[in-house]
């Protein structure tokens, strides 16, 4: 008796009609997202959205939008990480060493003249 193999699930992205990066900013501009969301939304793994944000928060230095990063906050103690300039989520609270910490959530906004 032979053993059968149970056929491979192969992922097939989704078929994209604008670049990765256009369809961030469009999701952007709907509300405030999370990059675990942006994740969902635009169809590619978490680690890479920070990636094409910081390429992004780059590219928009001279247009009239700008992107908008609400930071992140411990759960634990109220601590705000306000002076993070980087994107991901950190670690750990520098107060209390606790682990439970709301991510940072982006927007998109246009920059009044």
């Amino acid at each position: 008796m032979t053993r059968q193999r149970c056929p491979r699930q192969v992922t097939v992205p989704p078929e994209r009609n604008e670049s990765l990066r256009q369809s961030l900013i469009y999701v952007l501009r709907e509300t405030e997202r999370t990059a675990r969301e942006l994740s969902e939304a635009v169809g590619i793994p978490e680690r890479e959205v920070y990636g094409h944000l910081l390429h992004l928060r780059r590219s928009l230095r001279h247009s009239a939008k700008k992107l908008l990063v609400r930071p992140a906050e411990c759960l634990g103690c109220g601590f705000v990480f306000t002076k993070r300039g980087r994107l991901k989520k950190p670690g750990h609270c520098p107060l209390c060493h606790g682990t439970q910490i709301r991510p940072p959530r982006y927007l998109l906004k246009e920059v009044g003249q």
